[in-house]
């Protein structure tokens, strides 16, 4: 196919990248804000003016990553790949002075590994080497880094402007001994329908993740307002620009959270990690010790939901005790939660699904930090 560039001056081609299994929340938040996006595998793809990279890095709550899409050409072989690598737009994301990195990804691809088209990209831009890029999920580089996807014949070329993976929202500088990204858990408040008014209860909240994203949505903040991103760097930028766009984002804001939040925990030194992380945020948590055997109902809150990440067995508690204490979440949420919708994230353990005593309205697979696990969604009875 001939070379196809997107031209960032007159329309930006982006796609965002969702944690597994979450595509439907991104899209859902997606379409909420107006982007209008096209759900894909991975994650979704929008279209829109200049400026929409930055703007989905700033207000995407449930993104992993955005890169700009820099072109799509036939590579069929080591010659195509750098003509096509050549005739890139890369003038708004490089200066030409530092190399960039790349992150390369082959199916079915006539190339045996990347170290060929890391070579195919030095002789397109006159390079004496370039190098391969880490993990972007978890990790992230100081220069440019490009993302080279070949696909049979199909080279798509895209550009990181995320840098740090925007689950790094700068808040939570503490975690509990099993941390939840802050990703997932705004994904699965958004699966799970969170409206920002209604009361929100973690009944098992370590480091606070799912009450301070909840605040976040309540108060209408953009997770990015408060951290740097790659395109920052990019010699194309406007720092003008950038400054409004994130000056309408705070006006949009709202002082407080609209919404109850209630959290409580049997450990009173992850109570104190989710205030400091709480302050952090600029939200104010109302958390109290308490074993969720014994927890009674949030007093004068009418249903709502109530979301938990209870332990696995594999990195926190030990997974002989698991089973009394499903049973034990379970008869809690009967007791002192009916009429609320429940949102539970499990290990992928039909054992414990039982044990827990939940209707299974939806039953949705996800990844927590490398484990299946389910993500059951029900109204409590």
């Amino acid at each position: 196919m001939p070379l196809q560039v997107t031209n960032v001056q007159q329309r930006e081609h982006v796609f965002v990248s969702a944690l597994p299994g979450l595509e439907p929340a991104l899209e859902s938040e997606a379409g909420v804000l107006g982007f209008s996006p096209r759900r894909v595998e991975g994650g979704v793809e929008l279209t829109g003016a200049p400026g929409l990279h930055q703007e989905a890095n700033l207000r995407l709550r449930t993104a992993s990553r955005v890169l700009l899409r820099l072109g799509r050409f036939s590579a069929p072989d080591a010659g195509a790949l750098a003509k096509g690598l050549a005739g890139l737009p890369l003038s708004s994301v490089w200066d030409g002075r530092t190399a960039p990195k790349l992150s390369v990804a082959l199916h079915r691809a006539r190339f045996k590994g990347p170290d060929a088209v890391l070579a195919a990209a030095a002789r397109a831009w006159g390079l004496s080497s370039v190098e391969r890029a880490g993990v972007l999920d978890e990790e992230s580089s100081e220069g440019l880094t490009l993302l080279v996807r070949l696909e049979g014949d199909t080279c798509t070329v895209s550009a990181d402007t995320s840098g740090e993976p925007l689950h790094r929202r700068g808040y939570r500088q503490e975690v509990s001994r099993a941390p939840l990204r802050e990703t997932l858990a705004a994904s699965i408040l958004v699966l799970a329908g969170y409206d920002g008014v209604e009361p929100l209860v973690d009944p098992m909240c370590g480091s606070g993740t799912f009450l301070v994203e909840g605040a976040w949505m309540s108060r209408r903040w953009a997770p990015g307002l408060e951290r740097a991103f790659a395109f920052e760097r990019f010699p194309g930028f406007d720092a003008a620009d950038w400054g409004a766009r994130k000056a309408r984002a705070e006006a949009e804001s709202l002082p407080a959270p609209r919404s109850a939040l209630r959290g409580y925990d049997i450990n009173a030194g992850a109570l104190g990690t989710a205030r400091r992380n709480a302050r952090r945020a600029g939200v104010t948590l109302t958390l109290e010790r308490q074993d969720v055997r014994t927890l009674a109902a949030p007093a004068g809150l009418g249903p709502g939901l109530v979301v938990v990440n209870p332990p696995y067995g594999k990195r926190v508690g030990e997974a002989e005790d698991l089973p009394g204490l499903y049973r034990a979440l379970g008869a809690t949420f009967r007791r002192a939660f009916t009429g609320w919708r429940a949102a539970v994230l499990v290990p992928e353990d039909t054992g414990l699904i039982r044990a827990l005593g939940l209707p299974e309205e939806r039953n949705l697979p996800v990844r927590n930090g490398g484990l299946r696990c389910r993500l059951l969604l029900c109204t409590v009875r």
